[in-house]
């Protein structure tokens, strides 16, 4: 059973490298068939407890949009991550700040993931939901390319044509006016075309943050990236609500609670992330990962009104297709 393991980007603080690491080659052949099977199972379960996670900090985020400015979201999803991150290092015995060889490699990664986590959250509270979660999820497009430029890594004839298909995806969930109209409704903003830019923005930063990692290699514990991608996060937003992007003061236990949840429904889907990942083969991971996608359209379905078209549903499909045919590519071959 191979141990490679390739997961969206929607959460850049775990690196790929230390999932990798996670199990010895050879767990096969010391556990037994049903014994592996059900922590197989179990690792399953941990995904999809993960990609439930991750939808509510994204359902939490749309709506405290409707109230606070986007950095300021950022900011209390990073002040929650940063300190449990700093409270676990302290129980494991990790250094926050990891080697000192790697910690300039490890400010860019921070700053990297800070811009592509601000991006999708201005995503978020500018689109429907399923159109901001499936665009950010192309990301995998966008390491596969970036990898091959600066790793040397293969980017075969397969990857280049799910590359296409998946900008083609994204083409239909932007549904830019100069190819289909003016539109209706939600299709109509005039902010949306710049919504999805900024949202693809991101998932670019975020493939940048998952490459940087794999060139710093094994050797930093994952939670030193969270450490600096939550401390990074928190200055950059902090400097941002000051220099004018705004900040409201929560009114109610109602504000603060939405703010609370968007940081602890992060780090409890970053938790069984982990765990998952070290249980379950590397291709279903990457199927469980993509219910995000799912649950991103139930919730904007029923608690948003969020009725996706046919092109928001075909270029989710393009896009979900694709990413999920590249991880499981590698994984069998």
């Amino acid at each position: 059973m191979s141990t490679s393991v390739t997961v969206s980007d929607r959460t850049p603080e775990v690196p790929p490298n230390e999932r990798t690491t996670l199990l010895p080659s050879s767990v096969g052949s010391q556990v037994p068939p049903s014994r592996n099977a059900n922590r197989e199972s179990l690792g399953l379960v941990y995904m999809t407890a993960s990609a439930l996670g991750f939808s509510a900090m994204s359902l939490f985020v749309k709506l405290s949009g409707s109230k606070f400015p986007t950095m300021e979201i950022v900011f209390a999803r990073s002040i929650w991550q940063v300190t449990m991150a700093l409270l676990w290092c302290g129980w494991q015995g990790i250094h926050p700040l990891g080697p000192p060889a790697h910690r300039r490699w490890l400010l860019v990664r921070g700053t990297t993931g800070t811009l592509g986590l601000a991006c999708f959250f201005y995503g978020l509270t500018h689109l429907p939901l399923a159109d901001a979660t499936v665009v950010f999820f192309s990301n995998p497009v966008f390491t596969a390319i970036l990898a091959h430029l600066a790793l040397g890594e293969r980017f075969t004839g397969v990857d280049k044509l799910a590359s296409l298909l998946c900008a083609v995806g994204i083409i239909l969930v932007a549904k830019p006016s100069f190819l289909f109209g003016t539109g209706q409704g939600e299709d109509a903003l005039p902010g949306r075309l710049v919504g999805v830019v900024i949202t693809l923005f991101g998932a670019l930063m975020g493939a940048m943050g998952y490459v940087i990692v794999r060139k710093i290699g094994g050797n930093v514990h994952f939670l030193t990236h969270v450490v600096y991608f939550g401390g990074i996060s928190a200055l950059f937003s902090g400097f941002a609500m000051l220099g004018g992007a705004g900040f409201v003061l929560p009114s109610d236990i109602t504000d603060y609670g939405m703010l609370c949840t968007v940081g602890v429904a992060s780090f409890v889907g970053q938790s069984f992330l982990n765990k998952g990942l070290q249980l379950s083969p590397a291709g279903p991971a990457t199927l469980m990962r993509n219910l995000d996608v799912v649950f991103a359209f139930g919730f904007g379905i029923a608690l948003f009104g969020e009725i996706p078209d046919v092109l928001s549903i075909s270029g989710a499909l393009l896009i979900v297709g694709c990413t999920v045919g590249m991880a499981l590519r590698k994984w069998l071959l």
